[in-house]
């Protein structure tokens, strides 16, 4: 038994001696083979070793910023999203988590920490743990900024020699705090986000400076993988990790056991806040902007030194972001509330299924069917199978839903989503103060703002606009009479209430929306009038040279549309459409913009009348639901528009310190609604704008913009509307019978005339003049 014994304590002895020969011999190899790494690489074999003046140079990749006029981000344009931060905008928390969990010794060492890198060689090549770790901060920076290269077998000693002599070098180069900012402002945190400040930013809606211990720990413990301990997808892993970075900091001394203890008690809580591209707010503005950015950057950086996406460039725009967020809550609540009216009068219509062949063609342009022809399945197979029902998420006003439903039935649902757009702009300098180009970015990105729609009724004000400017005042009386164009292929307007008897004011004209009379005066001015002025005004788009453009049968963009109208909101006066105030570089350089200047398109008087006229669409016409259903009661003018089969609502309108549009409709022209009770402007898109004015209403820092008063009298008044004479009336039945193309000599127009100023043009006929009324 002692024998055995003996044996088996030698045996022991033996064993321990073996493993420490065998450690020894890989440690030297391993040593040896981190040495000669070490050699090839400083001399580089394996490429060139950043110079001095490369380190002293290093420049980021950091995304440019856009804020609004009231200093709130709006977001960023990046290729990797990331944003500087200077030392004193870090609390001290960061800091000392980082220090405590990743390079205890880091003020102690010039980039190389001996005694870790000792500690991870035994455990990793010996013992074969995988304890990571050992990479000072300043060596996990050298990674950061320049990566690592494939070298097969060598991959390790080679990266990692390059990693230190990096690493030896910036700590010659930099200070102890910049090293730990150029850490913080590059390392990332999952997410497409770098640096604490963008951490800081989504995770928990704070900044670097504000940010609590037990978040700054959450942080700092997410470093050792990003997604393993993200907070918003690992919540449990995520707490267990900041726990040990808190108790990090207790074990070297930047908190007490206590402090620990009670922190690592508390919850994990997020205020998540996703600043991407097609999320958050201003998301179609963000999406213009940069376009604009873009081409600017192009045309003008004479160095071609700046990029957009990794500039780091701080955008100054005009936006409000308490504006901003009203306008797009306006457009989505009445979108919620007015969706589900059009899918029931749709349904009515058996709008789809006179209409299946539409359907067909953007389905057949779908990914999923080309999918199934590429597998050799038949186009009647494949559309047979996309009539099946599967899962599938579907974008609906009261938010995204997963349901069962065939692919056939969600292209016929997406085909009849209402869109809308509303552009809100200060109509003095023509600064952008709202900018919501549709329901949805992440739904669409098609910008309806820009997008060119007919626009309907709102582009009559242009018309009379240029008739009193050939003479015509708001109270001169027009007749109401239907006239057949013979030269326009026998065209003639109609009037939505089917009335043709009497004469209107040309205030009654414009407040009820009379189309018989809006072609009249377009015509005595002359189409080429109409569309000079139009141009002068702002207006860009496809204007039709007919009578039909008195009642706008233009295509033009909202955006258009909003620069034309701040000549009748800013006496007279065009401006354009204004987004930025300033651009700075990383470095605090301003770059100047030119502002849109502006031009008297409009003798002041005439831009006051037309103001008053449309003070009265508001108060007597196609506009009062303003004030008997929204009960606005504050100075309001404005005009409706709605065009053929109810296809685009338009509203128009402005108070004296702000100019707002909103469109209402459809993508594709086949969906709209089948009745003027609700397919009309004043019953989808003025609501929006009304929506929207509640709102600054009941905002206490913004009121003021929905109390000034306009700067002029109200100085129309007269009738809006005279019945005919009996005898008038007998006349007229009398003409009609006696000329079946309903038009007399007195009533014909050249196609190509631009008449003279109604003032200086003699009236023809005593009838013409007794019944007129001029």
């Amino acid at each position: 038994m002692k024998l055995f014994r003996l044996y088996l304590e030698l045996w022991k002895k033996s064993k321990l001696l073996f493993i420490l020969v065998v450690s020894g011999i890989i440690l030297v190899g391993a040593g040896s083979a981190m040495y000669v790494g070490y050699v090839a690489v400083s001399n580089g074999v394996f490429g060139e070793i950043p110079s001095d003046d490369e380190l002293k140079a290093i420049k980021n990749y950091q995304a440019s910023e856009i804020y609004s006029a009231d200093s709130v981000l709006l977001g960023r344009y990046y290729v990797e999203n990331r944003t500087e931060v200077m030392y004193d905008n870090v609390s001290h928390f960061v800091i000392d988590a980082l220090i405590a969990t990743e390079d205890a010794r880091f003020y102690g060492h010039k980039g190389i920490d001996q005694r870790s890198m000792m500690r991870v060689l035994f455990k990793s090549v010996i013992l074969g743990q995988n304890t990571g770790g050992g990479s000072t901060l300043s060596q996990q920076l050298a990674k950061n900024l320049f990566g690592r290269e494939n070298y097969g077998f060598l991959s390790i000693p080679v990266n990692k020699s390059r990693e230190l002599i990096i690493a030896n070098k910036l700590e010659h180069l930099y200070s102890k705090e910049e090293i730990l900012m150029l850490y913080l402002n590059t390392i990332s945190f999952g997410e497409n986000t770098y640096g604490i400040e963008l951490a800081c930013q989504r995770f928990f809606s704070t900044t670097p400076k504000d940010i609590s211990i037990e978040q700054a720990a959450t942080l700092i413990g997410m470093l050792k993988a990003t997604s393993t301990y993200n907070p918003r997808i690992n919540l449990g892993k995520s707490l267990e990790r900041r726990n040990t970075v808190i108790s990090q900091m207790a074990k070297y001394g930047y908190i007490s056991s206590g402090s620990a203890d009670s922190l690592s008690h508390l919850p994990l809580t997020l205020a998540y806040n996703k600043l991407s591209h097609d999320q958050g707010s201003a998301t179609y503005f963000r999406e213009y902007l940069r376009l604009k950015l873009e081409n600017w950057l192009k045309d003008n950086d004479a160095t071609d030194s700046l990029n957009l996406y990794t500039s780091g460039l701080k955008i100054y725009t005009t936006l409000h972001s308490r504006l901003q967020k009203y306008a797009e809550e306006s457009v989505h609540e009445h979108l919620q509330y007015l969706q589900p009216l059009l899918h029931d009068d749709f349904k009515k219509q058996g709008l789809f299924e006179q209409n299946e062949s539409v359907v067909l063609k953007i389905l057949k342009q779908s990914d999923r069917y080309k999918q199934l022809l590429d597998q050799g399945i038949s186009e009647t197979k494949a559309i047979e199978k996309l009539r099946k029902p599967i899962q599938t998420t579907l974008y609906t006003y009261d938010g995204i839903i997963d349901t069962l439903v065939s692919v056939f039935d969600s292209v016929r649902h997406d085909l009849g989503m209402l869109q809308a757009g509303f552009l809100v702009v200060n109509p003095h300098n023509g600064k952008v103060m709202a900018w919501v180009g549709g329901a949805s970015y992440e739904h669409t990105q098609y910008d309806h703002i820009t997008a060119q729609r007919q626009v309907g009724s709102v582009f009559k004000p242009i018309v009379y606009a240029q008739a009193m400017m050939d003479g015509y005042q708001p109270c001169d009386f027009i007749s109401n009479q239907k006239i057949i164009y013979t030269q326009y292929e026998d065209w003639s307007p109609k009037n939505s209430d089917g009335n043709y008897e009497g004469k209107y004011s040309l205030v009654g004209a414009l407040t009820n929306s009379v189309n018989t009379v809006s072609v009249k005066l377009a015509m005595e001015s002359g189409i080429e009038s109409i569309i000079k002025l139009s141009r002068n005004m702002g207006v860009e788009g496809q204007l039709p040279n007919s009578p039909s453009i008195a009642l706008g049968a233009g295509n033009i963009s909202l955006k258009s549309l909003i620069h034309a109208y701040t000549a009748f909101a800013n006496s007279g006066k065009t401006v354009g459409i204004n987004y930025i105030t300033s651009v700075k570089t990383r470095d605090g350089k301003e770059i100047y913009f030119k502002e849109p200047s502006g031009n008297q398109v409009l003798p002041v008087e005439i831009s006051q009348n037309i103001t008053n006229m449309l003070r009265s669409v508001v108060d007597n016409g196609t506009a009062k639901r303003i004030r008997y259903q929204y009960g606005i009661t504050g100075n309001v003018a404005g005009k409706t528009g709605t065009t053929q089969n109810h296809t685009d609502g338009w509203f128009v309108g402005y108070t004296p310190d702000w100019l707002g549009g909103v469109w209402v409709g459809v993508d594709n022209p086949i969906v709209h609604f089948s009745g003027i009770k609700n397919g009309q402007g004043a019953n989808t898109a003025l609501p929006i704008w009304a929506l929207f004015y509640k709102k600054i209403e009941n905002d206490k820092e913004l009121y003021s913009l929905v109390k000034s008063e306009f700067q002029f009298p109200n100085s129309i008044d007269c009738e809006p509307y005279k019945e005919d004479s009996p005898f008038l009336k007998l006349f007229k039945r009398k003409e009609k019978r006696n000329n079946n193309t309903g038009i007399n000599k007195d009533n014909k127009f050249n196609k190509n005339s631009n008449a003279s100023s109604p003032k200086k043009r003699k009236r023809k006929g005593w009838l013409k003049n007794i019944f007129d009324g001029n």
